[in-house]
């Protein structure tokens, strides 16, 4: 059976080094997601008033996703008239 693992086995002071550098890496990921959080203390104001825009009504989508079902189905049908 052939081994998957050809690299011969690396010595002791590689393999600290590789273990060194892994927890170096790991946490310098979490430094970098902590800096991704949001204070707290963000305020956001959203204007939902009456003047929404055409593509922001749920029918509008609605309609437009059945069109292009019919569509779709209109296209990929097959159409055997040798049949």
């Amino acid at each position: 059976m052939k081994s998957f693992n050809n690299y011969p086995a690396l010595p002791a002071p590689s393999k600290i080094w590789i273990a060194f550098l892994a927890t170096v890496f790991t946490l310098f990921n979490g430094m970098v997601s902590f800096a991704q959080s949001v204070p707290e203390n963000v305020e956001v104001d959203i204007d939902a008033g009456g003047d929404s825009v055409w593509y922001g009504q749920p029918w509008v989508w609605a309609v437009g996703v059945a069109v292009f079902i019919v569509i779709i189905v209109a296209i990929t049908r097959s159409n055997n008239k040798n049949a």
